[in-house]
């Protein structure tokens, strides 16, 4: 029987990392919080209308990322939004970008909606306890947020030194998700502002996310800052009312979401870090690797080549 890793959080880095995991004959299992899998490359559907309410699009820049993604663009999971000035490709998943960690997931064993409490280490062996749910593991690779992170090896008594992760401050973005009584107008579907708190407007029906008018509003990190704490029904009228200069027709009716830790502020340049070799725990995320959907990508790769050189 192959050897068994577990993988806290499915958002790109866990499922980069179970990929190659699995192509090197081990035994992935992936845990994450949340409903579904994806982390920030989230999309929902509200009253008809769908959006991408996290990461809007993303680049490929290295060869490990387009192996990866090979198999998604291949099977026309994935296409080419627009470019930028300079000639780059930016690419999103067909019908939305959680399409794409959906795609990636599908032969992998996931468990979605289980709350991570703490490991339990001893030589050789981590044993993850999510309520009365354990799963026995050779080795875990931890990717969520370097806060969430660290809160988990706090629970679980696991100490890390200073030096290996130095403190690293992450942006929040507040999103909207607003249904419009028309269509948008934005120029080539997409619109950077950088005023008046927001930062992004994003026509979900242009890209092909949803069927109905719709845009998703992101804010700025300053006005995120602002209003972290503030009732959703504050903000949400502020960045609609923000918005509705940029847009040819009407928002008839919004709903917003909070990402506390949208982007770290800083990243590190070490793919992923070996906290521990036995029982072997590997941090990754888009913190070590670059932000950003390809920085994502690179740690969990980095981390899986870790796994499987230690492990041998």
């Amino acid at each position: 029987m192959s050897e068994r890793v577990v993988i806290v959080g499915a958002g790109m880095a866990g499922l980069a990392a179970a990929t190659s995991l699995r192509r090197a004959g081990f035994h992935p299992v992936l845990v994450d919080k949340s409903r579904a899998v994806g982390g920030r490359m989230s999309s929902r559907t509200i009253g008809g209308a769908r959006f991408d309410h996290g990461a809007q699009h993303f680049g490929i820049s290295t060869d490990e990322a387009a192996v990866l993604l090979g198999p998604v663009r291949r099977a026309g999971v994935m296409r080419e939004w627009f470019r930028t000035e300079d000639g780059r490709s930016r690419f999103v998943g067909v019908g939305g970008m959680r399409s794409i960690p959906e795609f990636l997931a599908r032969d992998l064993e996931v468990h979605t909606g289980m709350l991570v409490e703490r490991l339990e280490t001893a030589p050789g062996r981590v044993v993850l306890h999510a309520g009365e749910r354990l799963i026995d593991a050779r080795a875990a690779v931890i990717t969520p947020p370097l806060p969430q992170t660290l809160s988990l090896l706090e629970a679980s008594g696991i100490s890390v030194p200073d030096a290996a992760l130095p403190g690293v401050e992450y942006r929040a973005c507040m999103a909207v998700m607003a249904h419009l009584e028309g269509p948008s107008g934005l120029p080539d579907g997409h619109l950077t502002v950088g005023d008046s708190g927001i930062a992004w407007l994003a026509d979900n029906a242009h890209k092909g996310t949803s069927p109905a008018p719709s845009v998703t509003i992101h804010s700025s990190p300053g006005f995120a800052a602002d209003h972290l704490e503030d009732d959703p029904s504050s903000w949400v009228h502020l960045l609609v009312g923000a918005a509705q200069s940029y847009l040819r027709c009407e928002v008839t009716a919004a709903v917003g979401h909070r990402w506390r830790h949208a982007e770290p502020a800083a990243v590190f340049d070490t793919g992923s870090i070996v906290l521990e070799a036995s029982p072997l725990l590997v941090l990754a995320g888009e913190v070590f690797a670059g932000a950003k959907v390809e920085g994502a990508a690179l740690s969990g790769l980095s981390a899986a080549r870790k796994v499987a050189e230690l492990l041998a």
